[in-house]
């Protein structure tokens, strides 16, 4: 037998155990996406630590994709195509399946029932946006404690209301 026809086999078997060793190299890190929500407001960072540049704060209670862990570092990517950055582990936590349903279900169609402010975050001190009229259908993706985060469907900013001004279409 030819050294090259005993050495195809070996070539084949070194080929396919590379190719199982760069296997996780080639998913694309989104799939390792996870829901998280803060558990304080998070200095959105511009790199994993401290002494980098805080981007934006997002709000307590607010859901968050986590893409990548880069020590106690949290990789943050935007589903509305906001700026992805950096959080703390600490003020953060997965979502529980729990969590994701009650979120769920306050989702859909809802109509105000008074008028409302529409602010920046879940609060009374965020910034005012506009202020939405008595008997406007609004879009509710989810509630923050006490405030629903609406968020339009013909290209308006979203933003948040208190709940107490809004009821469920039926």
């Amino acid at each position: 037998m030819s050294k090259e026809r005993m050495m195809k086999p070996l070539m084949r078997i070194s080929i396919v155990r590379f190719g199982i060793f760069l296997m996780p190299l080639l998913v694309p890190y989104k799939l390792f996406a996870a829901e998280y929500i803060t558990m304080t407001e998070a200095q959105l960072r511009n790199g994993p630590g401290a002494n980098y540049t805080v981007i934006r704060t997002i709000p307590k209670d607010f859901k968050i994709n986590v893409v990548r862990r880069e020590g106690t570092w949290l990789k943050v990517e935007s589903k509305h195509g906001n700026e992805s950055g950096y959080i703390d582990e600490r003020q953060a936590r997965p979502l529980t399946a729990a969590a994701k349903s009650m979120a769920t279900s306050v989702a859909g169609a809802y109509i105000t029932t008074g008028e409302v402010n529409l602010r920046e975050g879940p609060g009374t001190k965020y910034k005012v946006l506009r202020r939405i009229p008595k008997g406007l259908k609004i879009n509710v993706v989810r509630a923050e404690g006490n405030w629903l985060r609406v968020e339009s469907k013909t290209g308006n900013p979203p933003g948040y209301i208190d709940k107490r001004f809004a009821r469920r279409v039926q």
